[in-house]
């Protein structure tokens, strides 16, 4: 009863950030545009899950379009935010390297046979190195840019909090499903959980009034 309570609030989260975002969009700035779309996109395969509710080719295609289109997005929010070269080289060949991988996973498996649980946990690893960079560079930075009225950091936060669980709950992806470890389906509630507190903190972020250009 639990599990499917919080199944459906994640589900249905993602019509909180449409919201903060459609409404202040105006006052949004070059990063919480790129989020607002990352939450359009997510709105596609979010709302599917729940008519369909069963896994189908369409709704294989809809998740494995968003995580490539999820990767795409963060990227560009990133890819500024370094000051040191060799942090900028880093992300520079994640991507690379990210895309050699993504195409082998396509070629192999297509966008319809199955949903790519494997490319979503490789997506969070490298979302959660970016992370580290990024903090580890702002330790050594007077005026930092983890400010409260800067919407990146609230970004930066949620994916803090959703990352790190996402690779855990999607690597054990076809056993959770199978439904017979009660403790497997446990870390499936957690990830439901992390899920709305994306959303919810994604929503912080967009609901932020005349938001700066840059930090």
């Amino acid at each position: 009863m639990i599990k499917e309570i919080l199944r459906l609030i994640s589900i249905w989260i993602i019509v909180l950030p449409f919201v903060a975002g459609f409404i202040n969009y105006k006052g949004l700035n070059r990063d919480s545009r790129w989020i607002f779309f990352l939450v359009l996109a997510a709105l596609v395969p979010q709302i599917l899950t729940f008519i369909i509710n069963k896994q189908t080719s369409l709704l294989n295609i809809s998740y494995n379009v968003y995580t490539l289109i999820e990767f795409g997005i963060l990227y560009l929010i990133f890819k500024d935010k370094y000051q040191q070269s060799a942090n900028n080289f880093i992300l520079h060949m994640t991507l690379f390297i990210y895309g050699i991988i993504s195409m082998i996973l396509l070629i192999r498996n297509g966008f319809a046979a199955k949903f790519l649980n494997n490319l979503v946990c490789i997506n969070n690893v490298i979302y959660m190195i970016w992370i580290l960079l990024f903090l580890k560079e702002q330790y050594s930075i007077e005026n930092t840019s983890i400010q409260k009225k800067n919407p990146f950091a609230w970004y930066l936060l949620a994916l803090l909090i959703y990352a790190p669980c996402t690779v855990i709950a999607f690597a054990l992806y076809n056993y959770i499903r199978e439904g017979t470890n009660p403790v497997l389906l446990n870390l499936w509630i957690i990830q439901s959980i992390c899920n709305i507190l994306l959303y919810i903190i994604f929503s912080v972020g967009l609901f932020i009034p005349k938001q700066k250009v840059s930090f």
